[in-house]
């Protein structure tokens, strides 16, 4: 469900809606940590906020202390909660540039050391794409359920290249306009110290038209049985989490998977299944500096709709490339950031990684997608250890700026 891409002198930009439960509650996700800014001085907001979600965790002043100290459910305050409704600027080549509008909240329920977050968001960008989200995080029972759930939908206007490496090198493209409708839940349980595991649901209404037909090449239009498409699907999802931190971690390991399976049976169009898997780890290595890492893996059944297919720098798995430029059946990447707080309540990032598409993962070394950059951090709520920032990446080809509510990971 990709958005639209244009081009700055030596930036590109580009926006793709996404079609998993994170990536849709990442832009509500991060409008409700935003409450805990306003309190603290200011918040920005939509880049891969913390885990969804992505994916994601959030923090500035990396190597600082984290903020998340356990409280006992009985002392906690009114304080806890903290709400904000304002505007943020957006930049990103999942998103494109423009603005969101929301509001959201921040607090800690049911006897939860970690905090809740309920948020609702309006996304418009330069490419006239708008989308509204609704998202509930919610830690239960003493974190022994971890809940979350979604629901959005939008107009997107998107740049289509084809699939395969092949396509995203040719760099050619096609305008096509996707309306969406998606609606996500996940509910997972602890079944052993650290680790989680549950289902996860997801359902997806697109409508995609072209507005260059015949397109320049065959392969960029999309087969017409995927233009009008409902993707039904659920399957298992699983957590490990070992981080002394949700929101500026420091240390240990943050890992997810799932895998969904779309079936005629719960109301999908067509019959096919689609994996992801993440691992993030985080080593202190001073007091003032974090080194962390991220792996990812994607794979699609042959029968998946071009929409749900792996798409490279969707969830900021690398930076510095259009997400749906490079898309393909199989992905993988690695990389590593260097974080260090600088002076006051700024920091900096370092990254680079490395990465492929292909039809299967046998072959995505055969596309060698290399990326890095640098970044600036602002620790915008002292409370919660969440942070605001600009990242600048370069990619193969490409380069993009990324405003964001905390880490890429």
């Amino acid at each position: 469900m990709p958005f639209p891409s244009f081009r700055f002198p030596s930036v590109a930009v580009a926006a793709r809606p996404l079609p998993g439960l994170r990536k849709w509650a990442v832009l509500a996700l991060g409008l409700g940590l935003a409450g805990t800014a306003r309190s603290a001085g200011a918040q920005e907001a939509f880049a891969p906020p913390p885990p969804s979600d992505g994916s994601s965790s959030p923090q500035v002043s990396a190597a600082e202390t984290p903020k998340e100290t356990p409280l006992a459910a009985t002392t906690r305050k009114p304080h806890d909660f903290s709400f904000v409704a304002l505007p943020i600027p957006v930049s990103n080549p999942t998103i494109g540039s423009g603005f969101a509008v929301g509001a959201g909240a921040l607090y800690k329920a049911g006897g939860s050391d970690k905090p809740w977050v309920t948020g609702l968001a309006f996304l418009y960008t330069n490419t006239e794409s708008w989308g509204l989200a609704l998202v509930q995080k919610a830690y239960i029972d003493d974190d022994r359920f971890r809940v979350v759930g979604a629901v959005g939908g939008g107009e997107f206007h998107i740049d289509y290249y084809g699939i395969g490496p092949n396509a995203g090198d040719r760099d050619v493209s096609v305008p096509i306009t996707q309306d969406a409708v998606f609606v996500g839940a996940q509910a997972l349980m602890r079944v052993r110290p650290h680790l989680y595991a549950g289902l996860q649901y997801r359902y997806l209404d697109m409508s995609t038209s072209l507005h260059i037909d015949p397109p320049p090449f065959p392969d960029l239009r999309p087969p017409d049985a995927e233009l009008e498409s409902v993707s039904s699907a659920l399957g298992l999802s699983a957590e490990y989490d070992t981080r002394d931190s949700e929101y500026q971690t420091s240390s240990g390991i943050y890992a997810t998977g799932v895998w969904l399976v779309a079936d005629t049976a719960i109301g999908s169009d067509r019959d096919y299944s689609r994996g992801e898997a993440r691992i993030n780890g985080y080593h202190r290595l001073d007091p003032k500096s974090v080194l962390a890492w991220r792996g990812s893996v994607c794979i699609a059944g042959d029968d998946a709709p071009f929409y749900d297919i792996c798409n490279y720098g969707s969830q900021n798995d690398l930076r510095g490339y259009a997400s749906g430029q490079y898309r393909d059946r199989a992905m993988v990447a690695i990389q590593t950031e260097y974080r260090r707080h600088l002076f006051g309540r700024f920091g900096g990032v370092v990254f680079a990684g490395v990465g492929g598409i292909g039809p299967d993962l046998g072959s995505v070394t055969d596309a060698f997608l290399p990326a890095g950059g640098v970044g600036l951090r602002f620790e915008a709520s002292k409370k919660y250890g969440v942070n605001v920032g600009v990242d600048y990446a370069v990619g193969k080809d490409s380069s993009a700026f990324y405003f964001r509510i905390g880490e890429a990971f």
